[in-house]
């Protein structure tokens, strides 16, 4: 007899700047009226004239806003570097951290983690976190990174999950996948 796997987990992939969390953002909102909803998406940074992109927070669901990495940080302080961007890890572990660590116990239905990237992976912090998420079996939103020549070790994992659905965002699909993603976890097994 063949197992039968519950929703435990959508993964979004797609090309940088498709609309991954511009995807996520509208699930949430469109589900936030019905679910408790916990966790943050990334937000690119531009300048105020020319609109050239300087780095990237992170925003948690309820409003609360961190850097995650930007170009040329005039502190000066050495950071870990994932192409032109220094990566502030702890800014990113302070604001992360708890809601991965304490979404268990606050009645949480839904997870949202935008991304599983380079960045975010250069915490371990965040690394362990996220393989105690796994163990709890919470209903997970991800946004991931498209394949690529380095593999990630925890985006494997979480592609290998039981009960996975992965969804490839294109220019083409984004607008569609809003409603077809919401109605995949309004009818989880997880939610009902």
């Amino acid at each position: 007899m063949e197992k039968i796997h519950i929703l435990t987990a959508i993964l979004i992939t797609g090309s940088p700047g498709v609309g991954k969390t511009t995807l996520v953002r509208k699930i949430c909102s469109k589900l936030g009226e019905q679910r408790k909803l916990q966790g943050f998406y990334t937000e690119e940074v531009r300048t105020a004239g020319k609109g050239q992109r300087i780095g990237f927070d992170v925003v948690t669901l309820s409003g609360k806003r961190g850097i995650l990495a930007r170009e040329g940080p005039l502190d000066n302080l050495r950071r870990p570097k994932v192409g032109k961007y220094s990566v502030y890890v702890q800014d990113f572990e302070d604001l992360t951290l708890p809601l991965l660590l304490e979404g268990s116990q606050s009645g949480c239905e839904l997870l949202v983690i935008d991304e599983v990237g380079k960045m975010e992976l250069l915490s371990k912090r965040f690394e362990a976190a996220m393989a105690s998420v796994l163990q709890q079996q919470r209903l997970l939103l991800a946004t991931i990174p498209q394949s690529n020549r380095q593999s990630l070790p925890l985006v494997e994992r979480l592609k290998s999950l039981p009960g996975v659905v992965i969804y490839e965002v294109t220019k083409g699909n984004r607008d569609a996948l809003v409603n077809e993603i919401t109605e995949c976890i309004i009818q989880s097994k997880l939610l009902a």
